[in-house]
């Protein structure tokens, strides 16, 4: 939990975690869960993957609908446990899609990748900087505040894989994840003394916060 402690300790903001073990939450319940504590703020931090073992870097994604195939393939990869569909999931997205919230979710997406790829991508921006997308995360419809879907490594790339197992990257990965909500709760009034909200996916695909 290196980026709760970080939010907690210079934000003074409440973190709420989905989950702190392997114990199993569904998709749908995450967001409930930071509704009824009525987050500021929903970050889920995810480890990505591909049949390509060459894929490298960041993206960060926040909800709404869209045709770019390779969203779709990540969207219904994390969406995997969940009992909707794709298609299922576009009808909801598309009623989703007026929440002023999308707006929101979309600057906060940027700030998060944009502190990431100052903080990560060293002297390869072009080919790290995979950018900010949209796409119909399970795991963000429904929430009330703004939400996105942080990608912040390929596991799937041994190089990556064998970075993200040193203290050291993960410790800079929470320090520019960090950096990014900071970045962006300036932009909110209260944020300081309010919750934010950490959700923690599933052991397979993401990078410890211990």
């Amino acid at each position: 939990q290196r980026l709760g402690k970080l939010i907690e300790d210079r934000l003074g903001s409440e973190v709420i975690y989905t989950r702190d073990d392997d114990g199993f939450v569904s998709l749908e319940d995450r967001a409930r869960m930071a509704n009824k504590k009525q987050a500021d703020l929903f970050l889920s931090i995810h480890a990505n993957s591909s049949r390509a073992k060459t894929a490298v870097g960041i993206e960060t994604y926040y909800l709404s609908l869209t045709a770019d195939p390779e969203a779709l393939e990540v969207a219904a990869r994390e969406n995997a446990v969940s009992q909707e569909t794709i298609s299922e999931l576009q009808g909801l997205v598309s009623k989703i899609a007026l929440n002023e919230k999308v707006d929101e979710s979309k600057e906060f997406a940027t700030k998060i990748q944009a502190s990431l790829r100052k903080s990560l991508a060293s002297g390869k921006a072009k080919r790290f900087d995979r950018g900010v997308k949209k796409a119909p995360f399970v795991v963000l419809i429904g929430a009330n505040m703004p939400a996105i879907l942080a990608e912040i490594s390929f596991l799937s790339n041994p190089e990556e894989e064998k970075r993200l197992k040193t203290e050291k990257h993960r410790q800079q990965i929470a320090e520019a994840l960090y950096e990014g909500v900071a970045s962006y709760a300036d932009t909110l009034s209260g944020v300081k003394s309010s919750p934010a909200h950490a959700d923690k996916s599933g052991p397979t695909q993401t990078a410890s916060l211990e």
